[in-house]
């Protein structure tokens, strides 16, 4: 970063979120730190987010697409950024003011990291005001670079099919421009829920590629609502939700990353679980899945078949896999 202030670019996904881009937005621009740049990519909203977005003029860079699915915003969210650390942020949640500045002094003070994962305050409303941001700012503020952080190395464990422990979501990731450059852009796959590849596969394949840091301490507000297009969805929406998510990863980790193979037959597995307890009008992934397991043998596609039946039975007694 050649010793001066990186510019921090905040990439913002906005799909019919109109009842909150509009105060994510203006959290993403009121940041301590000066040198930063806010990316808003909407794709392709049927409310009034456009609108919104637009009346941001030059404030703003506006990106506006047809509904291809989160893989697909963050990759024009990425190619219209011009900063040396690129940070994610949903449409739905917040950040906070020393968001940017944190952020970056943790890039400065780690120059060797990729990326830089944190976590964001739940808060279990439609509504949040911003003296309910400033509120959970001074709760949770601090200096960060005062804290030592150990560098994470996951290489290995992802290796032996091990996900990793951290799994924060898309409004705590952060990375390097020079890092994001060596696998962007991302598979383009929307599939039914927009979300078949998102930031799980993003987050594997961060950790896969590169060394980081993961915090537990709040740089921003994770807003539960009524209209979260995952958290908040019934059952069998979110199995299938789950089914597209862990079986597009595993097809596109297998044909982009190999080493990962046992890690891809792990997450094959899960999603034939879930693909059998589903309802499957107008979701059929039997050929998807079908040719992701043609990539392994006879004997690894009967060992795939063995974990389904096992996350069958566990999924049947626990509701969980």
């Amino acid at each position: 970063m050649n010793g001066t202030p990186p510019l921090v670019s905040i990439v913002i996904n906005n799909y019919n979120y109109g009842s909150y881009v509009g105060q994510t937005i203006d959290s993403a621009l009121n940041q301590s730190y000066d040198n930063i740049e806010v990316i808003v990519v909407d794709d392709g909203s049927k409310d009034n987010s456009q609108n919104i977005i637009s009346s941001y003029g030059d404030k703003i860079i506006s990106v506006f697409q047809e509904n291809s699915g989160q893989a697909a915003a963050f990759n024009a969210g990425v190619a219209h950024s011009h900063g040396d650390i690129i940070c994610l942020l949903d449409a739905d949640d917040l950040v906070f003011q020393n968001r940017a500045e944190q952020v970056a002094n943790i890039f400065i003070k780690y120059p060797e990291i990729d990326w830089f994962f944190h976590e964001s305050v739940p808060i279990n409303s439609d509504g949040i005001t911003d003296t309910d941001l400033i509120q959970r700012y001074k709760q949770h503020a601090k200096d960060l670079t005062k804290i030592d952080f150990k560098t994470i190395d996951f290489k290995t464990n992802l290796r032996n099919a091990e996900l990793p422990y951290f799994a924060p979501s898309t409004s705590n990731l952060c990375f390097s421009r020079e890092f994001l450059d060596t696998f962007f852009p991302l598979p383009e796959i929307k599939g039914i829920s927009g979300l078949a590849i998102c930031d799980f596969y993003l987050r594997i394949v961060a950790a896969w590629l590169g060394i980081g840091i993961k915090s537990e301490d709040y740089l921003g507000v994770f807003r539960r609502h009524s209209n979260n297009l995952y958290t908040t969805q019934k059952p069998n929406k979110r199995r299938k939700s789950d089914c597209e998510i862990l079986l597009f990863t595993a097809y596109y980790l297998l044909i982009n990353y190999p080493e990962l193979a046992k890690l891809s037959q792990k997450l094959l597995s899960k999603a034939i679980c879930l693909h059998w307890h589903i309802n499957k009008d107008r979701f059929d992934y039997s050929e998807i899945i079908h040719k992701c397991r043609s990539n392994f043998s006879c004997a690894e596609q009967l060992k795939i078949s063995t974990k389904a039946f096992f996350y069958s039975v566990k999924l049947k007694y626990t509701n969980t896999i």
